[in-house]
């Protein structure tokens, strides 16, 4: 991903590529300045590269090494770690420049930026689906409006790779809930998690198990009708999975 830029050298400096000794001689100020900036971001000195994409913005506005500076400056910001001061100024680029060619990449770093906020696992803290994810929301909606508005992009497959994580994330944490719920003896709870696990995050690896979870829920609740369509539905559709046996046994030992 960091090498983006030199998509963007092809573009509009035509030049290949980014590093210090392919760089073409500048042919103005401004592009030695930018270039210096460049070479502050190869060298990870995101303080340095951030000043720099600023001084060219202030001292040269109409350039397009300007409108160059604004988007590298929110690159800066992430690859700092900075991704609220990140997500705003990717935001700022899509406003002022809907017609750029990388708006489209600058809403996938809002997404990105959004997925770099969630909760990481530390030690002696609970696991990240013990905590609210309201970051890992946030990286959901925003991955899903980038791949409704960008279908086919350079940047799909990564989006849907990272969707396909923040998804599990966030089926994790019901999944932790409703456990949660069962051990505390509220049934009720732990099949409302359950069932709005199955109907938002089928098809992330935890549907067997959901659907086991969601018949003992019934079973305690003794809604007998729905305990059996759930492990109707586990043996049906994951005949392979060793909890397709434990429901069969569930329907025997019940007389469902």
């Amino acid at each position: 991903m960091r090498r983006w830029i030199t998509v963007v050298f092809v573009m509009w400096l035509s030049a290949c590529a980014t590093a210090k000794s392919d760089m073409p001689p500048p042919r103005s100020p401004v592009e030695a300045a930018f270039q210096k900036a460049e070479r502050a971001m190869e060298r990870g000195d995101y303080i340095d590269a951030t000043a720099r994409y600023n001084a060219i913005r202030a001292q040269y506005p109409y350039s397009q090494f300007a409108t160059m500076s604004e988007l590298r400056l929110a690159d800066a910001y992430f690859e700092e770690g900075n991704f609220a001061s990140a997500i705003s100024q990717y935001r700022t680029f899509i406003k002022l420049h809907p017609s750029h060619p990388q708006v489209a990449y600058a809403s996938y770093r809002v997404a990105e930026s959004f997925a770099g906020q969630m909760p990481k696992p530390f030690f002696l803290l609970p696991p990240t689906h013990e905590r609210e994810l309201v970051s890992t929301r946030d990286a959901e909606r925003e991955l899903e409006f980038f791949l409704k508005k960008y279908p086919d992009n350079e940047y799909t497959a990564a989006a849907k790779r990272k969707l396909a994580e923040v998804r599990r994330r966030l089926a994790d944490h019901e999944m932790y809930v409703a456990q949660f719920y069962l051990k505390r003896k509220n049934p009720r709870a732990a099949a409302m998690r359950l069932g709005y696990l199955l109907e938002n995050y089928s098809g992330v690896g935890l549907d067997a198990q959901a659907l086991f979870l969601l018949a003992r829920s019934y079973l305690e609740l003794g809604d007998l009708a729905r305990a059996r369509t759930a492990l109707d539905d586990l043996v049906e559709n994951f005949e392979g999975d060793p909890l397709a046996r434990q429901a069969r046994n569930y329907i025997r030992r019940h007389n469902l």
